[in-house]
């Protein structure tokens, strides 16, 4: 089993989601990401064979924490309004800690050529399916919604608004905590 330098490895998905952020999925390298974390590239691939390796693992880790999440409200919440919020509520305090690893799985989303681990795509098909019911059980959705609604109005919405506010192209008074229950209300409406 390899020993893996924690420090080593945060720098090193640190500098990664920087630059794949920065430059694009095709634009940032290995050797790039090794330099920025101030690893060799061997260091990088005694863990990983190759870029998509790497980018991939890293997504798996910030989406696993983001689904595990969204799991355990669909355990706990018994209206989809409190489960919408507590989602949006997340999305916005992920970006204030860490807006790379916000914007990093944003990137790869769009990135047609990457490979989206398949775990992950499992589990937001089985969250997004559990939340269907939930709000078609509790009336709060409409009866024609279907799962790809759900992730498009839950999901997308919110961080669209999230990058639009960052990059500026939106300037808003209004506090976070306001803008949260603005999107709830779009998200709600939508989905009626």
């Amino acid at each position: 089993m390899r020993v893996v330098d924690e420090d080593k490895m945060e720098r090193v998905k640190h500098e990664a989601k920087k630059l794949i952020v920065e430059k694009g999925y095709h634009g940032a390298t290995i050797a790039e990401i090794a330099k920025m974390a101030q690893v060799s590239d061997g260091y990088l691939y005694r863990h990983h064979k190759n870029k998509a390796e790497l980018v991939s693992y890293i997504l798996e880790m910030l989406l696993k924490e983001f689904h595990d999440y969204v799991f355990e409200l669909l355990d706990t919440k018994t209206s989809a309004k409190e489960l919408v919020k507590d989602i949006i509520t997340f999305l916005f305090k992920l970006f204030e800690k860490d807006p790379y690893a916000f914007a990093f799985s944003n990137v790869l989303i769009y990135e047609f050529d990457f490979v989206y681990p398949e775990s992950r795509s499992q589990a937001i098909d089985a969250f997004s399916k559990d939340i269907l019911v939930l709000g078609q059980n509790t009336g709060e959705f409409s009866p024609s919604i279907r799962i790809i609604d759900i992730q498009t109005t839950i999901f997308n919405i919110p961080v669209k608004f999230i990058e639009y506010k960052s990059k500026g192209y939106y300037k808003s008074t209004k506090s976070d905590a306001e803008e949260i229950e603005l999107l709830i209300n779009i998200c709600m409406n939508a989905l009626k």
